[in-house]
């Protein structure tokens, strides 16, 4: 029997020359949308009003409706709305906190 020899092929890679240039590059930094202290508690007390109306208008509904389905809903969209309500009135008092600390 014959026995055959394996040859390996050898692949040739093109070189390709790569100039370095080193160019600098200025990196400046995003700038940050830098709102007034006024403009956060407006957005804040019109948030309060807004959420406080809410709660006050599903706990109406909920004490006048006779469904127990929208007893349920009116319940939970009351207590939702008293929660977000609540956390915005927490907002508003830090706010006017560190305006009467930064003065």
């Amino acid at each position: 029997m014959v026995v055959k020899k394996k040859v390996k092929k050898v692949i040739k890679k093109s070189v390709r020359k790569v100039s370095k240039k080193t160019t600098k590059k200025v990196v400046r930094k995003p700038k940050k949308l830098v709102r007034s202290d006024r403009l956060k508690i407006n957005l804040v007390l019109k948030n309060l009003i807004l959420f406080a109306i809410l709660f006050i208008l599903s706990f109406v509904i909920y004490n006048v409706s006779n469904n127990e389905i929208y007893n349920n809903l009116f319940f939970l969209l009351s207590m939702i709305f008293g929660f977000v309500s609540l956390a915005f009135l927490i907002v508003l008092l830090v706010f006017f906190f560190l305006r009467t600390m930064k003065k």
